[in-house]
C-alpha cells in the first residue's frame, strides 16, 4: 500500500514549545503561592507586550526575518502569562477569603460543599496509619461552595476542591451532585495537588442534606442510571460482574483487592476508569450509527458534542473525565478526519488549552500519561503499523501498533505511579483492546437503558460480561507472570536510567517517522538503552530458578512492607505466620518455598500488612486452618472474604491462650499460643504471640535441634513495647529463644527490653526497601547488636531460609520477591 503525499509530511511541532513551557508555567504557579503566581503571569504580560512592541518597531525587512522567531517568542510568553493568571485567580481567591487560613488553623467550620464523584471505600488502614477504625470509611471529592470562616461575619463564597475522608461512615451514604452542610475538620495537602484540603467530618456531627437546586436534580438522574447498571451488572460472569461497572462507568467500588492489583500489574487498569480511549470509542459508535441512518452532514458534529457531554454527564463530570473527553475527541476527530500531519498540532493545541482551563492539570499522572499515550501513538503509530503489516495480517498489525506506540513515552511516566515496569502491557494490551469496545458500547447502552428498559439492559450486560471477563482473565494471566511487575531502581540511578530511556524512545520515534535506518551512532545509543532496560527487568534471579536449601526448616519471607514468616513441618507442608499485604508476594514465596499445604495460617491481628496477602497463600497451597487474634471486634472469615479468599470449609478460629499443635515426621515442629488477647484499645497490643520448638531425631542430644533442646523460635506479631513489658514482668514469655521474630518491623515502640531478655541468637526484621516509617528504628538495631544477635532483613536480604546444622544455624538468601 502506497502512503499519500500527506502521509509524508513531517509533523506539524509549531505548537510544541508552547506545550511544554506551558505545562512548566502550570507547575510552577500551582506550587507556588497567590502573589507568586501572579506575579509570574503579569510579568509575563509585560514580556509579550515587549516583543509585540519591538516587532512592530522593527523596519519591514528585519521583522520579515524575525516573524517565525518573533511569533514563536510571543506564543510562548502569551500562552504561559494567561496559564499563570488562570492558576492566580483561584489562589487569589482561597487567600482573600481566608480559606487558606482556615486550612492551616485545623479549627472546626461549617461549610456547605457538594460531591462532586461516589464516595469510594478506603482500602483497610496500614499498621502505621491509625485513625481509630481499620476498616470502616469512605473517600469522596467535593467542592466547598460556602463556609463559615474564623473572623468573616457571614459564609464567604469559596469554591475550593477538597478530599472528603471520614471513617464513621457517614460519607457512604453521600450522593455525587448534591449539596450538603456540616462541621467539618480541615488539613493541607501537597502544595501541586488539585485538592485545597482534606476535609473530615467533626466529631459525630453529620452532614445535612441540602434542598436540590438544579445542577442536583440533573445529577440525581444520571446517578439513578448508574447505580441501576452497576446492580444490573451483577447477573453478569464472574469476575465481570466486578468489571463491568469500572469499564463502563469508571466505578471500580465493586472490584476487589486482587481483581485491582491484577489488572494494574498488568497495566491495564486504565480499562476500568473513564478515558480517552473510552470517549472515542463512544463518539465511534454514534458516528457509525449517524452514518447508518445517513444523517446529514451538518447533524453530525452537534450530535457527536451532545453524545460525548452525555457521556460525560453519565460517568460523572469531574476533571479527570472532562480531560478524557477533550482529549478523546480530539483524537476520535483526527482519526475520523484521516489528517494524520494535524494530530500533532491538535494534540500540541489541546494540552495549551486544557492547562489555560485548569493548571493543576499539570500535576495529575492521569492527564501526564494520556498525553504520552497520544503522542507515542502520534509520533510513530502511523510508521509502526506500516512496518508491521509488512510482516503480519492486518488484524494484528493495527492492534500492536497502537499498543506498542502508546507504550513508548508512558513508560517513563509510569514508573513512580506502578513501582516498576509492567512487563507484559504491551501483548496484555494487545489481546484485550479488541474486547474493551464489546464491553464498552453495549454497556453505555445497557446504562442509558438501565432505568427505562431493565430487562433489555441486563440483556447487554449479560452479554458485555464475557468480553469483561475475558479482560480479567488476560490481566491474571498477566500479573502471574515472572517479573510481571519489573522493579525499577530508586534515587538518582532511577531518575538517569528514565531519562536514557525517553531519550532512547524519541530517538526511535524520530526515526520511525523520517522512515531511515539508524546511524552507526544512533544504533549504539538504542542498543546502550535496551541493554540498560534488560538489566533492569531481567535481573539474575530471573533468568534462573530460584536455588532453595533443601534442608530448610523455616523461612523468612520478602513481602514488602509487612510480615511473613514460613515453618516447614514436611516436605511440602509448613505452618504460615502472616501474610504480608500483598498476595502474589505471598504465593511466589511459597512457589519458590515449593509448600503446597499450609496445616495452619496464623494471623496475628487485623493490620492489613499481616493478612492482605492470604489471598496469594490460598492460592498457592491448600490451607486446612486459619487461627487469628485481633481486636474483640475483629473477624477474621468476614475479613477475608472481603478479600476474596475462597475460605469455603476451611475452619477460621480465635486463638486462646494454651493452644498448641505438633506437625512433623521427619523432623518435629511443635508450636503454643502464648498470648491472644483482644481487650487492649491499640490493634498492635492484641497481636498473636506463638512459640516454636523444631527439632530433629539426627541432632546429637543436648545440641539446639535436638529432642531434648529444641530450637526457640519466638513471634511477636506487632507487639508494642509496654503490653510486652507486662508479659516478660508477669513470666508470660519464655526465658531464651534461639530466634526472634522482632515486633513490628522493628520500630521504636516496640522497644528493647525484651531483646536485652530474651537475647535471641538470630533476629528476624520483616520490612519493605527504603519504607517512609524509619524501620528498623537505630535504637533496636543498636541492642540487637550489643546482644550480640545476627539480623536478618527483608529490605537487604530478601527471602531467607534457615537449617539447622551441627552447632549452628545456617542461612541462605533465597531471592529478592518484592525488589
Amino acid at each position: 500500500m502506497t502512503r499519500s503525499v500527506e502521509d509524508r509530511q513531517p509533523l506539524d511541532l509549531r505548537l510544541l514549545p508552547a506545550a511544554c513551557l506551558s505545562w512548566a508555567a502550570a507547575f510552577a504557579a500551582i506550587s507556588s503561592s497567590a502573589s507568586v503566581s501572579l506575579g509570574l503571569g503579569l510579568t509575563l504580560a509585560l514580556v509579550a507586550c515587549a516583543l509585540g512592541l519591538a516587532l512592530w518597531l522593527l523596519p519591514q525587512a528585519a521583522a520579515s526575518r524575525m516573524w517565525p522567531v518573533a511569533l514563536q517568542a510571543l506564543l510562548c510568553t502569551a500562552v504561559c502569562c494567561a496559564v499563570a493568571l488562570s492558576a492566580a485567580g483561584d489562589q487569589r481567591r482561597w487567600e482573600e477569603t481566608g480559606w487558606n487560613q482556615a486550612v492551616d488553623s485545623g479549627v472546626p467550620i461549617q461549610v456547605q460543599l457538594r460531591v462532586t464523584a461516589d464516595p469510594a471505600p478506603l482500602a483497610p488502614a496500614d499498621s502505621e496509619l491509625d485513625w481509630g477504625s481499620e476498616t470502616a470509611g469512605h473517600r469522596a471529592a467535593a467542592e466547598v461552595l460556602q463556609a463559615e470562616l474564623p473572623g468573616s461575619p457571614a459564609a464567604q463564597q469559596i469554591e475550593a476542591p477538597v478530599v472528603l475522608i471520614d471513617r464513621s461512615g457517614q460519607a457512604g451514604d453521600l450522593q455525587a451532585g448534591q449539596r450538603y452542610s456540616g462541621l467539618v475538620t480541615l488539613g493541607e495537602t501537597e502544595g501541586a495537588d488539585r485538592a485545597t484540603a482534606v476535609a473530615a467530618p467533626f466529631g459525630d456531627e453529620a452532614f445535612t442534606r441540602l434542598p436540590e437546586d438544579r445542577c442536583s436534580r440533573l445529577t440525581a438522574a444520571f446517578s439513578r442510571l448508574r447505580t441501576g447498571t452497576a446492580e444490573a451488572a451483577q447477573v453478569a460472569v464472574e469476575p465481570a460482574d466486578q468489571l463491568l461497572p469500572g469499564v463502563i462507568l469508571g466505578d471500580r467500588s465493586r472490584q476487589s483487592q486482587e481483581l485491582t492489583e491484577s489488572m494494574r500489574v498488568a497495566g491495564l487498569s486504565h480499562m476500568t476508569v473513564v478515558s480517552g480511549t473510552h470517549c472515542a470509542l463512544v463518539m465511534g459508535a454514534l458516528l457509525g450509527m449517524l452514518r447508518l441512518l445517513r444523517a446529514p452532514r451538518w447533524t453530525v458534529p452537534p450530535a457527536l458534542l451532545l453524545g460525548l457531554a452525555l457521556f460525560v454527564l453519565l460517568v460523572q463530570p469531574a476533571p479527570s473525565v472532562m480531560r478524557a473527553a477533550v482529549m478523546g475527541s480530539i483524537g476520535a476527530v483526527a482519526v475520523f478526519a484521516g489528517r494524520g500531519r494535524a494530530s500533532s498540532a491538535l494534540l500540541c493545541a489541546t494540552v495549551v488549552l486544557l492547562l489555560i482551563w485548569d493548571p493543576w492539570y499539570a500535576a495529575e499522572p492521569a492527564f501526564q500519561l494520556s498525553v504520552a499515550a497520544t503522542a507515542g501513538i502520534v509520533c510513530a503509530g502511523q510508521r509502526l503499523q506500516e512496518v508491521f503489516s509488512s510482516r503480519l495480517p492486518r488484524a494484528v498489525s493495527g492492534p500492536l501498533a497502537l499498543a506498542v506506540s502508546a507504550q513508548l513515552l508512558v513508560t517513563p511516566v509510569l514508573l513512580p505511579i506502578a513501582e516498576g515496569v509492567t512487563l507484559y502491557s504491551v501483548p496484555a494490551n494487545i489481546l484485550a483492546a479488541p474486547l474493551l469496545p464489546l464491553a464498552t458500547v453495549p454497556g453505555t447502552v445497557a446504562a442509558v437503558l438501565s432505568t427505562a428498559a431493565p430487562a433489555i439492559s441486563t440483556a447487554l450486560l449479560w452479554l458485555a460480561g464475557f468480553p469483561a471477563a475475558g479482560i480479567a482473565a488476560i490481566g491474571s494471566a498477566a500479573s502471574s507472570l515472572p517479573q510481571a511487575l519489573a522493579p525499577w531502581p530508586e534515587g538518582w540511578l532511577g531518575l538517569t536510567l528514565a531519562a536514557c530511556y525517553t531519550g532512547a524512545a524519541l530517538l526511535g520515534c524520530r526515526l520511525l517517522v523520517l522512515g531511515r535506518p539508524p546511524g552507526p551512532r544512533q544504533l549504539s545509543v538504542l542498543v546502550a538503552a535496551a541493554g540498560m532496560l534488560t538489566a533492569v527487568v531481567l535481573p539474575a534471579s530471573a533468568l534462573r530458578p530460584a536455588s532453595v536449601d533443601q534442608d530448610w526448616r523455616f523461612a523468612l519471607c520478602d513481602v514488602d512492607q509487612g510480615d511473613m514468616l514460613v515453618v516447614r513441618t514436611a516436605e511440602t507442608a509448613a505452618v504460615v505466620v502472616d501474610a504480608g499485604e500483598h498476595p502474589e508476594l505471598a504465593q511466589r514465596c511459597l512457589s519458590v518455598l515449593n509448600v503446597e499445604t499450609v496445616e495452619v495460617l496464623m494471623i496475628t491481628h487485623e493490620h492489613l500488612d499481616h493478612y492482605g496477602g492470604a489471598g496469594g497463600i490460598f492460592e498457592a497451597a491448600a490451607v486446612h486452618q486459619v487461627l487469628y487474634s485481633g481486636s474483640a471486634d475483629f473477624d477474621a472469615a468476614q475479613a477475608l472474604e472481603e478479600l476474596t479468599v475462597p475460605l469455603e470449609d476451611v475452619p477460621v478460629r480465635r486463638a486462646q491462650p494454651g493452644d498448641q499443635g505438633t506437625h512433623g515426621n521427619a523432623w518435629t515442629v511443635r508450636w503454643s499460643v502464648w498470648s491472644a488477647p483482644s481487650h487492649y484499645p491499640g490493634a498492635n497490643d492484641n497481636s498473636l504471640v506463638t512459640l516454636f520448638e523444631l527439632s530433629t531425631p539426627q541432632t546429637p542430644a543436648g545440641a539446639v535441634g535436638s529432642a531434648n533442646n529444641p530450637l526457640r523460635l519466638l513471634g511477636f506479631g506487632d507487639l508494642e513495647e509496654e503490653v510486652a513489658s507486662m508479659m516478660l514482668h508477669a513470666g508470660s514469655l519464655p526465658e531464651h529463644v534461639d530466634v526472634l521474630k522482632v515486633a513490628h518491623h522493628g520500630a521504636a515502640n516496640s522497644g528493647t527490653a525484651v531483646l536485652e531478655s530474651l537475647q535471641p541468637d538470630a533476629a528476624l526484621i520483616g520490612v519493605g526497601a527504603e519504607n517512609t516509617y524509619g524501620h528498623p528504628d537505630p535504637v533496636i538495631l543498636e541492642a540487637l547488636q550489643r546482644q550480640g544477635s545476627a539480623v536478618y532483613r527483608t529490605d537487604q536480604h530478601g527471602t531467607v531460609t534457615f537449617s539447622l546444622q551441627p552447632g549452628r544455624l545456617q542461612a541462605e538468601r533465597v531471592e529478592r520477591i518484592s525488589w
